[in-house]
């Protein structure tokens, strides 16, 4: 029975279902919503499945994946969700088998008194690390839940002058158990001025206190900034800027700018660019809200996945380049990150750079094949031993479509990892996947 028990704890945190079920059952109640919903297995065969340099042990993983998505948009009703509960199996029992559920509410929102008040809720559950420096398998996988429910207000001041005033209570669970779990409350209050149909200013405040924590330290977070966005014809360009303090107890005050600036262009140079930069402060015990995959099953492949260590002040610099291209007979992309995370206590600060280049031909109608090389260098910080991974990985992968919504895919994968530092972290690994997927709804 104890280890039912702790597999269910894995599985999910039963508050933060709940809250999320009595949301869904709530919007069910009220009207009627599109749905999505898939399910499919893949089986993966790797010669490394440990990714070591010296315990090399091949082994096929079965992933048996289900997937619900709903959406609804109505005048007093907007709720966004999405669900996805996946069971591992490795067959030589290089890891116990692992059932996860991963789910992100990005919005429910019920308007109470049209277009003035209204009140949202968010619930986000995501994959963490205890250690940034882990390799993320059924051992070292941990799972942070964040759930936020508070009121809004907007209020019109005259027809170009609006005021957002807002509340949250904020819950942080997670399944590692020397994490800090958390439970906090914030508010913010923004103002906007519409200058004509393409420029708006802005000037927004916040505050977040925490109100009950595992730990001894007890953290305020603030800032203040001001900014504006510009619409264009084919895009825009939003930038933010303000001062960020975060207060601790048991440590000195970290003082920050704080920057969030983003510009998404189309036809430049016949390719649509997005390129984004955040800069911010924040405690370990919660991470950042830009990280929280609310509004996607799947996380983005490019950011690294978060650490949960023993509770710290980070002030974080991230730089994020997207650049595609689509014609008629193929298109290609290239994605970069740089992140920079500067750790108060641990007086130590670790950088992650990825690369990803891809390139999809459009020769078949049925069939879709895709080539990809990733490049990842990840460095730990001059007081950590790992020294700095090199990662180069190539993935051949296509998707061909059996009949209508079911889908049969397929890939290869070479995976190789240097460190002139530490040579026990160096491995390689070749791996080779089929899955079929249904989607039914």
């Amino acid at each position: 029975m104890d280890l039912l028990k702790i597999k269910w704890n894995r599985l999910c945190h039963l508050d933060s279902i709940c809250k999320v079920a009595f949301f869904v059952g709530m919007s069910m109640n009220l009207n009627a919503f599109e749905l999505e919903a898939a399910i499919g297995t893949t089986a993966e065969a790797t010669d490394n499945v440990r990714e070591s340099s010296s315990n090399i042990d091949s082994d096929v993983i079965q992933r048996v994946i289900g997937e619900l998505r709903f959406e609804e948009t109505r005048k007093r009703l907007k709720a966004d969700a999405n669900l996805k509960l996946e069971h591992e199996k490795y067959y030589n029992d290089t890891y116990e088998d692992e059932t996860s559920l991963t789910s992100g509410f990005g919005l429910f929102s019920i308007d109470l008194i049209d277009d003035f008040f209204n009140i949202q809720a968010t619930f986000s559950r995501d994959d963490v690390l205890t250690d940034s420096a882990q390799d993320e398998n059924p051992d070292t996988r941990e799972f942070r839940n964040i759930f936020r429910a508070g009121p809004t207000i907007n209020y019109a001041i005259s027809r170009s002058f609006r005021m957002n005033a807002r509340a949250n209570y904020v819950e942080v669970d997670n399944s590692d158990e020397t994490a800090t779990d958390s439970e906090r409350v914030n508010a913010s209050l923004g103002f906007s001025n519409q200058v004509n149909s393409l420029m708006t200013w802005k000037i927004d405040s916040f505050y977040e206190d925490e109100i009950d924590t595992d730990s001894t330290e007890e953290i305020t977070n603030s800032r203040i900034s001001g900014g504006f966005k510009r619409a264009f014809t084919d895009g825009f360009f939003d930038f933010n800027y303000g001062i960020q303090a975060l207060r601790s107890n048991i440590t000195d005050t970290e003082r920050g700018n704080y920057f969030d600036i983003s510009i998404q262009r189309e036809r430049v140079y016949w390719h649509t660019l997005s390129l984004s930069y955040e800069e911010s402060v924040s405690d370990t015990g919660i991470g950042f809200e830009s990280d929280e995959s609310s509004s996607e099953v799947n996380a983005d492949q490019l950011n690294p996945t978060q650490a949960t260590s023993t509770t710290d002040i980070e002030k974080r610099k991230r730089t994020v380049l997207r650049i595609n291209r689509d014609l008629s007979s193929f298109l290609y992309d290239i994605s970069a990150i740089y992140e920079e995370g500067e750790f108060k206590l641990a007086e130590n600060t670790e950088r992650y750079r990825s690369l990803i280049l891809g390139y999809q031909p459009k020769f078949f109608t049925r069939f879709t094949p895709r080539f990809e090389y990733q490049f990842i260098r990840e460095s730990f910080g001059l007081n950590r031993t790992e020294g700095v991974d090199n990662r180069h990985q190539l993935r051949i992968s296509g998707v061909y479509e059996l009949l209508q919504n079911l889908y049969l895919n397929g890939f290869a994968k070479y995976l190789q990892r240097n460190n002139k530092e530490t040579a026990n972290r160096e491995f390689d690994e070749t791996t080779l996947g089929l899955g079929i997927r249904w989607e039914f709804l």
